[in-house]
This record gives structure tokens, C-alpha cells and sequence, in this order.
């Protein structure tokens, strides 16, 4: 995990983010990235069709573990070698992407805010590095692929982040573009919000649970800056404590 968290005045509220289709664009291609993996598993023995899950990632661990018991090593280099095939084609199509538009000056007034802000994706961190650039500096925890142990939908996903965060629920949000996101976000108490800028269809997301969708992540960026204005001038005022939930239950 890497993160960066500075001691000081407590943090105002927390957002977890979802990299790629979220923060950025990266335009990779999910088939062929599919079809190299599956390939690796046949030339390994392993038929792709008697893997249950439609995940990339759960698919190499369902591999791995079918194997591992009475084959280590052969397990051990099926992950070394799958996980280099998505390193591959994530850093090529990190070299073509940058982040969305307007998403660095928000990320600014965010943290101008009193803001922590975490990265939770599935992406390699070679990629992630690559697309963020100096961006990398507004977060206080990142998460990828490499030092997670368990993936999104998983709620231990994104544990380290809200432990490292050590705010209560309904101070954190999670954008994502993916019913997935969503999914995490909801099983760990914490606020989904869901934007059109991924794979992810409208529908699916509010079938997974989000409490809001947006067309582009700035909108819902917008939106939460917005609320804690309102916030910051009604505490400069002292008419409500330093955080009041009912901010937060008129933005949602």
C-alpha cells in the first residue's frame, strides 16, 4: 500500500476512486487482454471453459488454484506469466491516455478542502504511474493490483484505505464507473456514486446500488465540493457542528 496520510487537523471527508473508466480513459482492449490469458491457460493444460468467473484477475487465481497443490512452481509462473501479458497492454494503452478532463483541478480543490483522497483499481501500478504523473501527489493512499490481496468486489479490497482514512462512513465516498465499484462501496458502508465515463451502463449501475450516477467524474466532483462549501461557511457561522450527516443525506 502506498500511502501517505500526514497527521495534523482531521480530515474533512474521504473519496475513494476507481482508476481507469473513473479517473482516466486508457482504451484497453478487454477481449484480446482475455483471449492472451486464455491462450497462457491452454498452453499450461488449463481449458479456460472449466474457469467459473468472468473476472480477468479471478479467472488467473481460479487457474492457479486448480494447479497449485500439486504443482507450486507451475502455478507460480502461470500468475508471473499472466500478469506480465496485463502489464503489457496496460502500459501500452497507459501511453495513449491521460487523465479525464478537468480531473487535476478538481483533484486540487478537493484537497484545498481538507480532503483524503485513495485510488482503488485493479490496474497495474506501472500503468497507473505512467497516466498520473505529478496527479500522484494528491493521493494519500493508491492501491493496485500488486499490493492487493483481494480484488474489488471484495470489501477487504478497500479495508487498508478506509482503516488508513479512519473516518466514519458517511464521511467517504466511492466513484467508479463499474457495477463493481459499486458493489465494494456498498458492502463496506460507505457511499457509491457512479459515473458514465467507463464500461459501465447506467442501468447496471443503479441495479448495483448507486446512490448517484453522473455523466463525467467532475460532475460528481463538483457536486461534493459544493456540499462541503455549504459545509465550511455553516461551521464559519457556527451554527452546526464541524460535520453534519444531513449535508451529506441532501447530496445523496
Amino acid at each position: 500500500m502506498s500511502a501517505r496520510l500526514r497527521r495534523g487537523n482531521a480530515p474533512a471527508y474521504g473519496i475513494i476512486f476507481d482508476f481507469d473508466g473513473t479517473l482516466a480513459a486508457m482504451s484497453i482492449d478487454f477481449d484480446a487482454m482475455r483471449s492472451a490469458v486464455n491462450a497462457l491457460f491452454q498452453s499450461y493444460g488449463i481449458s479456460p471453459d472449466a474457469l467459473s468467473t468472468p473476472f480477468i484477475l479471478e479467472r488467473i487465481d481460479e487457474a492457479c488454484d486448480k494447479i497449485r497443490n500439486v504443482a507450486p512452481q507451475r502455478a507460480f509462473r502461470i500468475r508471473t506469466e499472466a500478469f506480465a501479458i496485463l502489464e503489457k497492454m496496460e502500459y501500452a494503452a497507459s501511453l495513449k491516455s491521460n487523465l479525464l478532463p478537468g480531473v487535476y483541478s478538481r483533484l486540487w480543490a478537493l484537497k484545498g478542502q481538507g480532503a483524503v483522497l485513495a485510488i482503488a483499481t485493479r490496474n497495474c501500478k506501472k500503468a497507473l504511474e505512467q497516466v498520473l504523473g505529478k496527479a500522484d501527489a494528491f493521493f494519500d493512499v493508491i492501491l493496485t493490483r500488486e499490493n492487493s490481496h483481494v480484488y474489488k468486489p471484495d470489501k477487504a479490497a478497500i479495508s487498508p484505505i478506509l482503516g488508513a482514512f479512519n473516518l466514519s462512513s458517511e464521511k467517504i465516498f466511492m466513484i467508479g464507473d463499474h457495477p463493481l465499484d459499486i458493489h465494494t462501496a456498498r458492502a463496506s458502508g460507505i457511499i457509491p456514486i457512479g459515473v458514465l465515463t467507463g464500461t459501465g451502463k447506467k442501468h447496471a449501475l443503479q441495479d448495483a446500488g448507486a446512490k448517484r450516477i453522473y455523466k463525467q467524474v467532475i460532475q460528481a466532483l463538483d457536486a461534493i465540493l459544493r456540499t462541503f462549501q455549504q459545509q465550511s461557511r455553516h461551521t464559519h457561522r457556527h451554527t452546526i457542528r464541524l460535520f453534519d450527516s444531513r449535508l451529506i443525506h441532501k447530496f445523496i
